[in-house]
């Protein structure tokens, strides 16, 4: 056990996983990592999509899709809509900007804000993409019926909104905690 789990379980009097817990622990089964490798196999599929007909990676073409709803927006507001922390919606913008596909202007009421916005070749980009995008869902929900569609958007919303809480509880960063997926 490293120094810092030590001091850690010390400070905080965690309890610590009985050996029938340990022996019993089926990761598989846990909601957070049936979610993340949900997730995973998402964003690889999109990635994979995008990467061969345009060339960007699915976080680029995220943000062109965020971008495509909000119409020109600052970057905080992209971030949010797209699930990103600011810095990587900077990161991603430099890079669409350098694609041509975006571009950034400083606020003129805020110059520390930026606002972004799709370029025509952005554009194009969403319409060479967005035919793929449509057919992916397409498939995806037809696996599920309509009440199973529901059930799975409300149980997402659910666990979404629980695992906010969670966090502001300060569960997210108890490094303890924090080592179960």
């Amino acid at each position: 056990m490293t120094n810092k789990i030590k001091s850690t379980i010390s400070r905080k009097n965690a309890r610590l996983a009985t050996e029938d817990q340990l022996a019993q622990h089926v990761p598989e089964t846990l909601i957070t990592y049936r979610v993340f490798v949900a997730a995973q196999a998402m964003s690889r599929l999109v990635d994979a999509s995008v990467r061969s007909s345009m060339d960007l990676t699915s976080r680029q073409w995220r943000i062109l899709v965020v971008l495509n709803r909000l119409g020109t927006a600052p970057s905080g507001d992209v971030a949010r809509l797209a699930s990103f922390d600011h810095s990587q919606v900077s990161r991603i913008a430099v890079e669409l900007t350098k694609l041509g596909l975006i571009q950034q202007n400083s606020d003129g009421k805020d110059r520390r804000k930026q606002l972004l916005s799709l370029t025509k070749k952005g554009i194009e980009y969403l319409r060479v993409g967005l035919p793929a995008s449509l057919e992916r869902e397409r498939r995806l929900r037809a696996r599920l019926s309509t009440s199973e569609y529901e059930v799975f958007c409300r149980a997402l919303s659910v666990l979404t909104d629980e695992a906010g809480v969670l966090l502001d509880e300060g569960e997210g960063s108890d490094p303890v905690r924090g080592l179960t997926p």
